[in-house]
């Protein structure tokens, strides 16, 4: 059994009529429930002036953030919700749906239930990511879930990536880009860039090419204790400017003999669940449905 719930924050897709919807009617029945409720500063306007309105951090000084979307307004939560330790209620509304899957109308009468901690929690790896200069003077620090991507800037450009792990040269990746994966990120780009589907609870870093310039390059799993860094060479293939996006996000550009260093993070974000046979049920069903009986 988890703690009580007393502070809420609900976060939801302004893009999305049905997140509307639901946000509104979930800050309401948790007001009428007694809790105290904290919503994003993108829905003032919708849910009334009665509420605390804020950013993502005062969102995760919470003891649950619901989120009403897709997965993408999942991502987008659990880097300020994954430091801090807050679990995500993630509800899907008509999106993909393969981290926010529960739905809105039936997790709504199982809300009394959520608040008084009788819930279930996946804990998922997340990425620690480092950006150094040519000096080594680490210019941003940023954290991801599913994954990190270095490419072009423009995403229309074959970049040249020499790519280390744990200091040992990998080698160099002429590709449209790189992407390094937790295990939750293995199912979105990773997969569409051909790399393997690896189940969450494996402790792993996941590194796959994107349309690689040679038929040789193979998507790598390694430990989930290694350092990979991945370094703009100077050289006269160099074909511009190259950035590294977060959870295909938060982007920070890469200048020339700038390294992108990724590592496990410290921290871990934390999935609410009302069920048990979530993750092949929902494996089956949305990414290989003919395995379905």
């Amino acid at each position: 059994m988890n703690q009580q719930i007393g502070r809420v924050g609900v976060i939801a897709a302004t893009h999305r009529p049905e997140a509307l919807h639901w946000a509104v009617q979930y800050t309401r029945r948790l007001r009428e429930l007694g809790v105290d409720v904290r919503v994003s500063e993108q829905l003032r306007g919708h849910c009334g002036d009665e509420f605390a309105y804020g950013d993502k951090q005062f969102l995760a000084d919470t003891d649950l953030v619901i989120v009403l979307g897709g997965d993408g307004t999942l991502l987008s939560m659990a880097r300020c919700a994954g430091p801090v330790g807050t679990p995500m209620l993630g509800l899907d509304v008509g999106s993909f749906g393969f981290l926010a899957a529960d739905a809105p109308d039936v997790t709504m009468e199982q809300l009394e239930r959520v608040l008084t901690g009788d819930y279930m929690t996946e804990s998922r790896q997340m990425l620690a990511l480092s950006l150094e200069n040519a000096a080594g003077e680490v210019i941003v620090e940023d954290s991801a879930l599913n994954d990190v991507v270095i490419s072009s800037r423009d995403g229309e450009r074959m970049v040249s990536l020499q790519t280390e792990i744990d200091g040992e040269l990998l080698g160099t990746y002429r590709a449209d880009g790189l992407i390094v994966a937790t295990p939750t990120g293995s199912t979105g780009y990773n997969l569409s860039a051909g790399g393997p589907v690896v189940e969450p609870n494996v402790s792993a870093i996941i590194v796959t090419a994107i349309c690689p310039h040679t038929v040789s390059s193979r998507p790598i799993v390694l430990p989930d204790t290694v350092e990979v860094r991945v370094t703009v060479p100077r050289d006269e293939r160099h074909t511009g400017p190259i950035r590294a996006t977060m959870d295909g996000q938060e982007t920070h550009a890469v200048a020339l003999e700038w390294s992108v260093v990724v590592k496990r993070a410290a921290h871990e974000a934390h999935l609410v669940r009302l069920r048990r046979d979530f993750y092949f049920a929902n494996l089956v069903e949305k990414l290989m449905p003919g395995l379905g009986g």
